[in-house]
This record gives structure tokens, sequence and C-alpha cells, in this order.
């Protein structure tokens, strides 16, 4: 591999920074006559979407004292391997929602925190959802046919748009993970595209140690604390064009997931 990648500054704007009227042209895309009302199925069924939320949210509370046992394994958890269980994305408020054609999807109200969106689609060409809301923009573009992205959410209600010409399905919610799935290191990931893994309590100065195999895509390795907000995550931590092999450090601490953006196959060590 390259002993000297190119590398370019992440412009999180330009990720987080399109405007409403370009969000409401996507949920416009392709034929408006086939465009279907999106389905939605929740794990609080009680909970009415288009509420603006006005309460103060509750806290979300867990013991994560020096006696909590945490995980002993020793890769971390892909996202959307939390989607068939009964605590989708570790969290009771996440949403599912399916189509089959470009939609959208009003009045989802998010904390301030840590949000991730899983996807799933039968196109051919890229899964791409937007959002608007106080850090609304781009949130997914990928080729992938399954993935996950996320974003920093501040508190509010928020409108995604999904373009796709064929069946999807999307996930959303903000994941609070119980202490015996979180990891510790040293651990590992690896995965072929776009992906978020988790989640992993760190403490002070850790390394990061990446590979990416790729033609010339972006590798791209964020870190985002649980009670991330703002539209940002935490800690960059890689940001590369095609191939690569290296090693950065990094600060972050709390209960972390990390989101990687590849166009091949990917893997990391974190110690």
């Amino acid at each position: 591999m390259t002993d000297r990648p190119q590398t370019r500054p992440l412009d999180r704007r330009a990720i987080l920074g399109l405007s409403v009227s370009g969000l409401a042209a996507l949920a416009g895309c392709g034929d408006a006559n086939n465009a279907g009302e999106p389905s939605e199925s929740g794990s609080d069924n009680t909970e009415e979407p288009n509420e603006p939320q006005t309460e103060e949210e509750p806290v979300r509370e867990r013991n994560l004292d020096d006696e909590t046992e945490r995980s002993d394994a020793s890769t971390l958890l892909n996202v959307r391997d939390t989607l068939d269980t009964d605590n989708p994305l570790f969290d009771p408020q996440s949403k599912t929602f399916t189509s089959d054609a470009s939609a959208g999807i009003e009045a989802v109200p998010l904390r301030s925190a840590f949000t991730v969106v899983a996807f799933e689609h039968d196109g051919e060409d890229e899964f791409i959802v937007e959002t608007d809301g106080s850090v609304g923009g781009l949130v997914v573009k990928s080729p992938d046919t399954a993935g996950a992205a996320c974003f920093a959410a501040d508190r509010g209600d928020y409108n995604f748009a999904v373009a796709t010409e064929k069946n999807w399905s999307m996930t959303v919610g903000q994941p609070f993970a119980p202490p015996e799935e979180i990891r510790t290191p040293s651990v590992s990931a690896s995965g072929d595209g776009h992906a978020v893994v988790g989640p992993i309590e760190l403490a002070e100065t850790t390394t990061f140690i990446g590979e990416h195999e790729s033609d010339g895509g972006n590798f791209v390795v964020e870190v985002y604390n649980e009670d991330a907000s703002g539209g940002t995550p935490d800690e960059v931590v890689f940001n590369q064009i095609g191939e690569f092999s290296g090693e950065a450090r990094a600060d972050p601490a709390g209960i972390t997931w990390l989101e990687i953006e590849a166009d091949g196959v990917w893997r990391l060590e974190i110690e």
C-alpha cells in the first residue's frame, strides 16, 4: 500500500449544509406519479411524529461505574446488526420507514444526540438521504445496497427526503447502548463500504490503525460521542483518498461510535 496517501480537507458543511429547497427538490426525484407515501413502524407506536417537542427531554441513564461489566468482545458491533433485535439501534424510540419510490418523511422528533440512519435498498444507483432541521444536509449518498450513516443532531423535528428508484427501508434512531454491549480497547473492526460501528468506551488518547483498499475513493473515519450534537463529529481520525495504510492518535472520551465512509474493503484497530 502507498506510503504517501493523498489527503484533502473535510468540509463538514458540504456534508451537512444543503438547503431546505434542495431537500424539497430531492423528495420529488423520479416520477411523481410513482412516488408513494412511506410506511412507518416504530418501537413506540404511541408517539405522534408530527407533534413538536415542547417538554424537556428526559435524561437517559445507565450505570457505568467501574464495577459494571462491559462486553469482552474483541470486535466492534456493526450497528445494522441490531436491526433484527428487540431493541433496534439500541433505541426504543427508533422508527423504520419503507417505500418503493423516492419519498419525503415529515417531522421525525430527535433529541440532541448522535443519530444513525441505517438503510437498505434494491436500486442500482446511489441511495441518497437528505434532512433539514438545525443541522440539515446530506446524510447518505452511497452506492451500497445496505449500510449506515450518522450525524450529531440538535433537538427538534427533522424532515427526511429519500431518493432511489426501488424498494427501500430506513431506520432512524439514537443509540444508547447497554453496558454489556460496550466494548473497550483493544478492539478491531472491518467491512466493505459505508458503516457505523461501536460502541466503545474511550477514556484517554487512543491509537487508530486503519487500512483501505481503493482505486481512488474516500476513506473517512469519524468518532461520535453518544451525546454529540451540533452537526459535527467529535474527532476526524482519517480523511484520505484512495489506498491507505496508517495510524493516527485522537482524544475522544466517553461512549463513542465510529462512522466509516469507504468505497472498498477497510480495517481498523483501536488500541
